[in-house]
């Protein structure tokens, strides 16, 4: 018996490698495709003197994840008009998944059309995709968004691009 303990330990450490390997070989590779989307909705505004909290949820398409919302929580200050940088976290969701974002700042903006204006608002800037819910789980991308926001009625419309591997 003492013989066979060093080949039946051998085909046994074979066949756990061989496994392993097979199981390694099946994860899928990740997924990298272009995303475009657009929403519109509403936005509530809080103002605590300077600071500004913009609660928006809109709906939408958005590629890779179908027909959806936007929804999200937006800081920004009206320290420095006619533009506030835009910082914030929020979600893309559809029937397939969602997808976490968080705007990138201080490259995202909110805009002012003039000092006499301050309720027609353009914003723009990069948000980062840092993970999500299902197939999005280790998701990461860039995407950029431009929009428009109506300060006096809450509407807000947008439009997203940009890069996603999932």
């Amino acid at each position: 018996m003492r013989h066979l303990r060093g080949p039946l330990i051998a085909a046994v450490a074979t066949a756990l490698a061989v496994t392993a390997g097979s199981a390694l070989a099946a994860a899928p590779k990740p997924k990298t495709v272009t995303f475009k989307g657009q929403y519109a909705g509403h936005v509530t505004e809080k103002v605590d003197g300077q600071n500004v909290t913009a609660l928006t949820a809109g709906t939408g398409t958005g590629t890779a994840v179908g027909k959806g919302k936007l929804t999200g929580t937006v800081q920004a200050t009206t320290a420095n008009p006619p533009c506030s940088p835009l910082s914030g976290t929020g979600w893309i969701t559809g029937p397939k998944a969602k997808l976490k974002v968080t705007v990138v700042s201080p490259t995202s903006q909110g805009c002012a059309a003039s000092q006499e204006d301050q309720n027609n608002i353009t914003v723009s800037g990069n948000a980062k995709v840092t993970g999500g819910t299902l197939q999005f789980k280790k998701a990461k991308g860039a995407i950029h968004f431009s929009g428009s926001y109506d300060r006096s009625t809450g509407a807000f419309s947008i439009k997203l691009t940009g890069r996603l591997t999932y």
